[in-house]
């Protein structure tokens, strides 16, 4: 009889610990003490099932308890996503080295943060060099029809043109194609006109006579919201003609009375006229269309304040009409711990890929259009532009997350990191755009820079 008890309690200190270790990874915790309660749980429970049966059957009894706690846990909370699948689902830094390469620079451009040369890690064969320097931190880009280059320096209100005649992989002298606006940021090419996200309204600019310089400016929707808050506004064309325009939110967490606000707008490029497509998106900076052109997918930056590991940073597939959960519910379903509720969670839309917490990721590009090999192109591209609100650095890198068949990846994959060193970044990624040339340039608005990178070994 006391044998029995014994074991009883064994199991249900073993039960006890399983539980409680899998709700503190999903509900935020302000000590990492708070894992010595499941550590102890477990350890005794162990030990007093061990104590009376054998070792075979401990184990096979520590692994039922295990699944039994898991199948509670998706019962009692199906929307806390504790399942063994949630653990497996995030970017996780690549304990395995990557090859060393050194940026290539130009001695033109060897001063500044440029003046020592710099190492990056890769983990794919490609070389990587400083293809442009600007004078102000560069964000997102765009191509032309003609293969010219565009980026948006919001802090100097200006977009420079950046060429590469001689197509040795750096550019010519940047051209200040436009300047005197209100923070430009999404850019976005159609035909002849060069679509403009400013914090507070969309602009349709034109070079009606070909002499890189805008002389036709029309706003395009005017008063978004510019009340504070996340400034940043972002752009993606869709293959029906819509534009699709991010707007931030005006908080870190509370409920938005402007509902243009932490959504997705819906444009007509002709007529100005909006709705809003998507909401519950806290801060979705990168936007960009399948290979296909089917499909919106968006980046999102989660709220701060939750310690370092939650909530998850999130890749979403944006559908017209969704509610992805700010400021109520995070990552899959998860409920905000000062706005959720398991019921609010219910109906909203679950993340894709949740990515580590406080990443940052801004800018994101399928690779479809790359010359690389297969692997490279089916994948997405997400720059991390690295991480504030945590105690351990995180970010600071560019990442893949493998795309086939209209399917993503639940986990990423490193792809090019090495701007963070002994802690201190020396660089911050921000955007990924496909070249048509095949390769890949990414903006970095610490450096203030543009790199090109290319594969060496191609297909």
């Amino acid at each position: 009889m006391k044998r029995q008890l014994l074991l009883a309690l064994g199991c249900i200190m073993l039960l006890a610990g399983w539980l409680s270790a899998f709700l503190l990874n999903s509900v935020p915790q302000n000590s990492s003490l708070y894992i010595l309660g499941p550590t102890l749980l477990l350890g005794v429970g162990m030990g007093v099932v061990l104590k009376t049966v054998s070792w075979k059957l401990t184990a096979l009894t520590l692994a039922l308890t295990a699944l039994t706690a898991v199948l509670m846990i998706n019962q009692l909370y199906p929307n806390r996503s504790v399942s063994i699948s949630a653990f497996q689902n995030r970017l996780q830094d690549n304990e395995k080295s990557g090859e060393s390469i050194q940026l290539t620079v130009r001695d033109t451009d060897r001063t500044g943060v440029f003046e020592n040369t710099h190492f990056l890690e890769a983990f794919a064969s490609i070389k990587v060099q400083l293809f442009a320097r600007l004078p102000g931190p560069a964000r997102m880009m765009a191509f032309d029809a003609a293969g010219n280059l565009y980026a948006s320096i919001p802090q100097l209100g200006a977009i420079y043109l950046l060429r590469d005649i001689n197509k040795d992989g750096f550019t010519e002298q940047p051209v200040l194609y436009h300047v005197g606006m209100d923070r430009p940021h999404g850019l976005v090419w159609n035909n002849d006109s060069l679509y403009v996200a400013e914090t507070s309204q969309l602009l349709e600019l034109k070079d009606t006579n070909q002499d890189d310089q805008v002389d036709s400016v029309r706003v395009v929707l005017d008063g978004l919201p510019d009340d504070g808050g996340h400034w940043t506004r972002s752009l993606a064309l869709g293959r029906d003609g819509f534009l699709y325009l991010s707007v931030g939110s005006r908080c870190n967490a509370c409920e938005e009375h402007d509902l243009r606000r932490a959504s997705i707008l819906k444009i007509n490029p002709a007529t100005g006229e909006s709705s809003v497509f998507a909401r519950g998106l806290r801060n979705t900076v990168g936007l960009t269309l399948s290979p296909d052109g089917q499909t919106l997918w968006g980046s999102d930056n989660g709220r701060d304040m939750l310690g370092d590991e939650l909530p998850p940073d999130e890749i979403n597939r944006i559908v017209a009409g969704g509610d992805y959960g700010w400021p109520n519910c995070y990552g899959q379903q998860v409920p905000d711990p000062e706005l959720g509720s398991p019921d609010l969670c219910q109906e909203t839309f679950a993340s894709t890929v949740d990515l580590p917490a406080h990443s940052a990721p801004l800018g994101i590009a399928f690779g479809d259009r790359l010359r690389a090999p297969e692997e490279y192109r089916n994948s997405l591209y997400v720059a991390f532009h690295g991480s504030w609100n945590r105690s351990k650095p995180t970010g600071y890198k560019l990442a893949r997350i493998p795309y086939q068949n209209q399917q993503m990846n639940a986990s990423g994959k490193e792809f090019l990191r090495g701007w963070l060193v002994g802690g201190k970044a020396w660089g911050r990624p921000v955007a990924p755009v496909v070249g048509p040339d095949g390769n890949l340039y990414l903006s970095d608005d610490h450096a203030d820079a543009i790199y090109q990178i290319s594969w060496v070994k191609q297909e």
